[in-house]
Order: C-alpha cells, then sequence, then structure tokens
C-alpha cells in the first residue's frame, strides 16, 4: 500500500512542477494557483488520515 501512495505522490508533484512551469512560460498565474490546490488538497487529506490511524 506504502508503495502506491508512494508512486501516486511522485506523479502529483510530477505534474504541479509541470504546471508551475506552465504558469511561468505562459505568463498565467491561475496556472499556479490550481498547481498549488492540487498539491495541498491531497496532501492534508493523507495528513489526516494519518493522524486518524495514529490517534
Amino acid at each position: 500500500m506504502s508503495v502506491v501512495v508512494f508512486v501516486l505522490l511522485v506523479a502529483l508533484i510530477i505534474a504541479v512542477v509541470g504546471m508551475l512551469g506552465a504558469m511561468v512560460v505562459k505568463d498565467k498565474p491561475f496556472y499556479g494557483a490550481i498547481a498549488l490546490g492540487i498539491l495541498m488538497i491531497p496532501a492534508s487529506m493523507l495528513s489526516l488520515v494519518y493522524a486518524s490511524m495514529v490517534a
């Protein structure tokens, strides 16, 4: 299970870096906002799930 989560995390980070690169090249700040949302929402969900499993 942890390998699957790690692979999904790596794919997510690659997608976010690509969107941030597109933001810089195309000068579209909305891409940066989407990329940060994509990065932060799953990370916060995973941290809440982990906290509920540990507690």
